[in-house]
């Protein structure tokens, strides 16, 4: 997905650590832990919940969930439950081009629309929830 030789791939950004960092702090970092690293939806208000089928599914939804951030032209940061996948940002249309590559890099993630309140949780069994992030 970030091949430097392919045109998306030249669109997309690795953060470094501090970056990355200072993301999961005005992120992620502001939602209650559930077990792992799972946000805990019990004790925190959600916008919407959702869930896919499939990699088409998925593709489908993550269309229709950063649909209006692309028409704004803003980037998003994916960042993955798992620390050894460096966190990346890229615009909005790059993203869903390569929705199944997310899925498939590794089905537990987050996406943020860089500039927005919104974050969305993707787990491994095809939950999808849609927050606002808490203040800080």
């Amino acid at each position: 997905m970030n091949d430097p030789r392919d045109d998306d791939g030249r669109r997309v950004m690795k953060l470094d650590l501090p970056e990355n960092r200072a993301l999961a702090a005005a992120t992620l970092s502001r939602f209650p832990a559930a077990t792992g690293d799972v946000i805990d939806f019990e004790s925190t208000p959600f916008e919407d919940r959702l869930w896919w089928d499939d990699e088409e599914h998925w593709a489908r939804m993550a269309a229709e969930l950063l649909s209006s951030y692309a028409q704004q032209g803003q980037r998003i940061a994916v960042m993955w439950g798992n620390y050894l996948m460096p966190t990346v940002t890229m615009p909005v249309d790059v993203a869903v081009r390569h929705a199944g590559d997310i899925l498939d890099a590794g089905p537990h993630f987050w996406i943020h629309p860089l500039g927005g309140p919104v974050l969305i949780e993707c787990l491994m069994d095809g939950q999808v929830t849609v927050a606002t992030i808490p203040p800080g």
